[in-house]
C-alpha cells in the first residue's frame, strides 16, 4: 500500500454557485449603469472590480481528500489557486464508513449529525463518512476511487459497515 492517497474532486454547482456567478457578472454592469444616471465620477467602478472578481473565483470549488495512515485531511481549493481547510481527523475518530444510501442520510439527518456533500462530480463510489470531534456527530459523503476504499479498509477494518 501506498503511505498516503490524495484525491482531487471537482465541486457541484447548484444554484446558490451559478446565483453567484450571475451577480458577480451583472454587478459591474449595474453599477456603470447607476454611476452613469447619477453622473458620479468613474473611479467608484474601481472599487467593484474586486469585489465582482473575489465572488466568482469563490464560486469555482474542488474538493482535495488526503488520506495518510487512517487520518483524512479535506481541503477546499477556490478556483485552483487557493485553498482552505475543511475538516481533518484522526483514525480514532472515526465512527463508521458505509456505502452511499438516501435512507443512509436521512437516518443521519434525524439523529442530528451534519451532512457534509463533499463527494462533487465523481464517478467513484460514495462513502459516508462518519466522525465525531468536540463531541460533534459529521458525516462526510466523499468520492471514493478503489485505491481510497483499499486504505480505509487497512486502517479502519472494524469500522466498515455493509
Amino acid at each position: 500500500m501506498e503511505n498516503y492517497i490524495e484525491h482531487l474532486v471537482k465541486g457541484k454547482r447548484g444554484t446558490k454557485e451559478y446565483m453567484e456567478r450571475g451577480v458577480a457578472i451583472a454587478l459591474p454592469f449595474l453599477f456603470m449603469f447607476i454611476l452613469s444616471l447619477l453622473s458620479l465620477p468613474i473611479i467608484f467602478f474601481v472599487f467593484l472590480l474586486p469585489i465582482s472578481y473575489y465572488i466568482r473565483i469563490r464560486s469555482d470549488k474542488e474538493y482535495e481528500y488526503l488520506y495518510m495512515a487512517g487520518d483524512l485531511s479535506v481541503d477546499v481549493v477556490y478556483h485552483k489557486s487557493s485553498r482552505k481547510k475543511l475538516i481533518q481527523c484522526g483514525k480514532e475518530e472515526v465512527l463508521e464508513i458505509r456505502p452511499f444510501s438516501e435512507e443512509t442520510k436521512e437516518q443521519y439527518q434525524r439523529s442530528g449529525a451534519a451532512v457534509l456533500d463533499l463527494a462533487g462530480f465523481g464517478e467513484n463510489p460514495h462513502y459516508f463518512y462518519l466522525v465525531q470531534k468536540e463531541g460533534k456527530r459529521t458525516a462526510l459523503l466523499l468520492d471514493c476511487p478503489e485505491k481510497l476504499i483499499k486504505e480505509m479498509r487497512l486502517y479502519s477494518r472494524e469500522k466498515w459497515i455493509r
